[in-house]
């Protein structure tokens, strides 16, 4: 195991030399940057001044988490969440043998906390909050550990105002927790390039650990940090060293990335990668276009193989681009499977942020929170998470009668699923329209989705009701397009549509049966 110096010669990730190659060309005279400068030392800071630094970017993103945190319907995967967390435990056993298994860890933390503090929409997304404003503070943290107050405050700030961040702080997916592993896996590392202790290394190991817990795409991480010790440390014994303690870290994952492996087909709703992807993905991450250019505008600035911004140049590009690699040849590029280098832009932009004056400074990072204002508001709207799942229980519940009945769509593109678990999560089991068809409740017997009657026995299952809404996922002009041949004939034969109504997300109709001739 290694261990420091005394004169802490390896020490040049944050504050020292790596000097760049001079110029070769005969006479030509070197002038350092700013970046490749150290930080200028800092007077000793006032311990109040120390705790703002992370304790105000934490209080912005606890506020902006819990802002409207239960106005917007639950998203398509939100609901996929709601309804492993609600469903029965052997159930739940059943089915993450065959689908989601990377996932248990997140789903067994909010089961237990559903079964402490309930399931509604607002307490399933707590768990997101308070890992968002770990994050926040952790990152505040790290900017200060490399370059200073300043830093910490701006970077902290930043990465609490992106839309995108506090998107995932009101989600009941595992995101935020992932930005708060990266965020102390990364401040671990940085501490073995300079100072490799035996605390650092136990320290490193568990947030390799909690980095997998999160999810699994987070431990691409670990790329950046390999090439973060071997150029820093530069010997072998220092990257074996690494080695060992994220092996060990790493090993009760195993078995959760083996049981991925076998359940590899359940990812292949992912789309190939494609140019289009790839150029949709900052929106996706930053929460808004122009958002996301200005921040990558000025961490572009910062971007460095040198001095302070080495580390977190190699967290903010190397798992994108081996993502990228390996989407190539298995499809895998999800864009908030990514989010774990969000805080890395955050710190880049407010290294950046560093060559302004106090002032300056403030400013930027105060109009980046004006822009940011809309793309906020959006995201705390009824359909604010993409899909409007609470407005199709209000259109039904608003207009049902006595004795309707409902249909969704076909299997393909989850259409059935989701369609279904909106409808079950907001409308109460007592006053739902008559769900005909179902044999099997989704997320039971091993099975994620629903079972429905055969199409050869739909007439039988059906019965006569006087009405049917039919509740499908995306836009439809003609609701009943693809929806299968028996439910088509069904209700073109025996019914017509009175009403319809598209939501975001969403198609919702309601058919009433035509008049015996």
């Amino acid at each position: 195991m290694m261990r420091a110096t005394s004169t802490d010669q390896t020490a040049i990730i944050i504050r020292v030399t790596d000097e760049p190659e001079k110029p070769e060309e005969a006479g030509a005279a070197w002038t350092p940057s700013p970046e490749d400068l150290p930080a200028a030392p800092e007077p000793l800071a006032n311990p109040r001044l120390k705790a703002l630094s992370w304790v105000l970017p934490m209080v912005v993103a606890t506020g902006l988490g819990l802002w409207n945190l239960a106005t917007p319907g639950l998203s398509e995967e939100e609901l996929a969440t709601w309804g492993m967390v609600t469903a029965s435990w052997g159930d739940f056993r059943s089915v993450l043998t065959n689908a989601d298994g990377t996932v248990a860890p997140w789903y067994m933390l909010l089961r237990l906390w559903a079964s402490i503090a309930g399931d509604t929409d607002l307490v399933l997304r707590l768990p997101s909050v308070l890992f968002g404003a770990g994050a926040a503070a952790a990152v505040a943290l790290l900017g200060t550990r490399i370059a200073g107050l300043r830093v910490g405050l701006a970077s902290g700030l930043l990465l609490a105002l992106l839309p995108g961040f506090s998107r995932y702080a009101q989600d009941t997916q595992p995101y935020t927790l992932t930005m708060l592993a990266a965020a102390w896996s990364t401040y671990m590392a940085v501490d073995l390039a300079e100072k490799p202790r035996r605390r650092t290394y136990v320290g490193y190991a568990f947030s390799v650990l909690l980095l997998g817990l999160a999810h699994p795409a987070a431990l691409l991480m670990l790329v950046a940090h390999l090439l973060l010790i071997a150029r820093v440390r530069r010997t072998p014994r220092a990257v074996l060293s690494w080695l060992g303690t994220a092996l060990l870290g790493s090993a009760p994952l195993w078995p959760l990335l083996y049981l991925g492996y076998l359940q590899r087909s359940a990812l292949s709703w992912i789309p190939p990668l494609s140019l289009d992807r790839v150029a949709t993905t900052p929106d996706r991450l930053f929460g808004a276009t122009i958002i996301a250019g200005a921040v990558i505008a000025l961490a572009l600035t910062a971007l460095s193989v040198r001095t302070t911004a080495h580390a977190l140049t190699l967290w903010a590009l190397v798992p994108v681009a081996v993502l990228a690699a390996v989407s190539v040849l298995v499809p895998l590029w999800v864009p908030r499977y990514l989010m774990f280098v969000l805080p890395a832009w955050a710190l880049l932009a407010g290294l950046a942020l560093r060559r302004l004056t106090l002032m300056r400074g403030l400013l930027a990072v105060l109009g980046i929170a004006a822009l940011a204002v809309p793309a906020h508001t959006a995201q705390r709207t009824v359909a604010g998470h993409d899909i409007a799942s609470r407005d199709v229980a209000e259109v039904i519940r608003a207009n049902q009668a006595k004795g309707d009945a409902v249909l969704f769509g076909p299997y393909a593109d989850n259409d059935q699923l989701t369609g279904r678990d909106s409808f079950r999560r907001y409308l109460a089991a007592d006053s739902r329209p008559d769900d005909k068809l179902l044999v099997q409740a989704p997320r039971t017997q091993g099975s994620v989705s629903a079972q429905e009657c055969p199409d050869i026995e739909v007439p039988q299952c059906f019965g006569k009701p006087a009405r049917v809404w039919v509740v499908r996922k995306g836009s439809h002009t003609d609701i009943l397009e693809d929806i299968g041949d028996a439910k088509n004939a069904l209700l073109r034969t025996d019914f017509v549509q009175s009403d319809i109504w598209p939501l975001k997300g969403f198609t919702v109709a309601l058919y009433t049966r035509k008049p015996a001739a």
